[in-house]
């Protein structure tokens, strides 16, 4: 894996977190008294806050690359090393702000079933992420 690889992974990170920001920021923005209930504006507000944090963590590796370019080979390993911390730490709330935009979604139209299904929805990803070993001859050792 090179640079320009985690650059590309960083770039569609980038770009899924900061639609959804672009998202929540206008709904935030707009008329909030269309927001009727605390539990809406609370969920809001920390969908905004999660995908405002994954956003910026996202950027961090691009700005990094930029602030020490040219790099040589150690400095190359480290940023790659770096890079990879910061997706990850970015994919924490991004996730989460995934799953409290899906829970405010859901809040308007079916209430309190919302928690149940926004949760049941963002718990597929991971039973897909293990049935994947499922057949793998590399898992079976």
């Amino acid at each position: 894996m090179g640079i320009s690889d985690v650059l590309a992974e960083v770039r569609v990170f980038t770009a899924v977190s900061g639609i959804l920001f672009g998202f929540l920021l206008t709904a935030s923005v707009a008329d909030t008294s269309q927001i009727p209930g605390i539990i809406q504006r609370t969920l809001l507000l920390l969908a905004l806050v999660c995908t405002a944090t994954a956003t910026l963590i996202f950027i961090l590796p691009p700005l990094y690359h930029h602030l020490r370019f040219p790099m040589d080979r150690q400095q190359t390993v480290q940023f790659l090393w770096r890079s990879h911390k910061f997706i990850l730490w970015g994919i924490v709330p991004l996730y989460v702000g995934v799953y409290f935009s899906v829970f405010l979604a859901l809040y308007s139209l079916i209430g309190a079933y919302s928690v149940i299904l926004a949760t049941a929805i963002l718990i597929v990803p991971f039973i897909a992420y293990e049935l994947r070993k499922i057949g793998d001859p590399m898992e079976l050792g």
